[in-house]
């Protein structure tokens, strides 16, 4: 059996998928035409996904066991001790960010793949559900994250993203030494390397063609590696209060801008600004230091 670990995001169904794919131990599936054009995976099925305590026992024992983290209710220590109480962890990989940087990345492919994906669509809930007992301070009169405007989620996601994303950095620092470790940000940018350092830890026998579809998949993940460095871009430019221009991003990136100027020495004045710029000299117009 084998058992990993995955931040939704963070490539978990991608592992899965090239074990399945392009190793000679389990059950084959299809190659052909599976990246979806948002450079998901979500074409295909995991074997036995679990996202609760409740579910983590399977009906029937599978060879495969993707469990995200953190699950709604449980924090990744909690999840990891389940799993070892039932027995279910042999061989384990750990998919994890090493830093708030690769975290940032992970969440710009949770909104592009799950919040608003080809496959899934499951909208902001995934970044906002459960915090009812924050998003009400704004206004006492809201009972939901989407009565805020959107400069109140915009600001509120910046502050609240940091500190919630840490649980994905951390986990590695919970696991045994029998884990293997694996950066998100090598799956994404050594990606043929380290799909054989996972079948080599697991001892298993490449076969089929990995290269062609690691170029595949890397080549449909870059439209959101730009995205991420635009935003280095941005906050570089209008820091420097120097001319630069871009297309319109997701309300997830521009808290990530947001708080990117925060840690650089630099507040927003965010009141009323529901339509976040698109240019360096008015965002620059917009700051004072913190």
């Amino acid at each position: 059996m084998i058992t990993i670990f995955f931040v939704p995001g963070m490539f978990g169904s991608t592992v899965e998928f090239v074990l399945r794919a392009f190793t000679d131990k389990f059950n084959r599936v299809d190659t052909g035409g599976l990246v979806l054009s948002d450079g998901s995976m979500h074409s295909f099925q995991k074997a036995f996904h679990p996202c609760t305590i409740d579910s983590i026992i399977p009906a029937a024992m599978t060879d495969i066991i993707t469990p995200i983290y953190p699950f709604k209710t449980h924090h990744f220590p909690e999840i990891l001790q389940a799993f070892y109480d039932n027995e279910l962890v042999d061989q384990a990989v750990i998919l994890y960010a090493d830093s708030l940087r690769a975290a940032e990345l992970n969440l710009l492919f949770q909104y592009h793949k799950i919040a608003f994906g080809k496959k899934k669509n499951l909208g902001l809930d995934i970044f906002c559900n459960g915090n009812a007992h924050n998003i009400i301070n704004w206004n006492q009169n809201y009972t939901h994250w989407n009565q805020m405007q959107p400069w109140e989620l915009r600001e509120w996601f910046s502050l609240f993203y940091v500190p919630w994303v840490q649980e994905w950095v951390e986990s590695q620092h919970q696991v045994p030494d029998t884990f293997l470790k694996v950066h998100n940000t090598d799956m994404l940018y050594d990606t043929k390397n380290t799909c054989r350092r996972i079948f080599k830890f697991f001892n298993l026998t490449e076969t089929g063609d990995l290269d062609s579809f690691v170029s595949d998949w890397t080549e449909k993940q870059q439209y959101i590696v730009d995205e991420f460095n635009l935003l280095d871009q941005i906050c570089k430019h209008t820091v420097d209060n120097t001319n630069f221009t871009w297309h319109q991003v997701n309300i997830i990136a521009e808290a990530i801008v947001q708080q990117r100027l925060r840690a650089l020495g630099y507040e927003i004045r965010c009141d009323g600004l529901n339509a976040f710029p698109t240019d360096s000299k008015t965002l620059y117009s917009k700051l004072e230091r913190c």
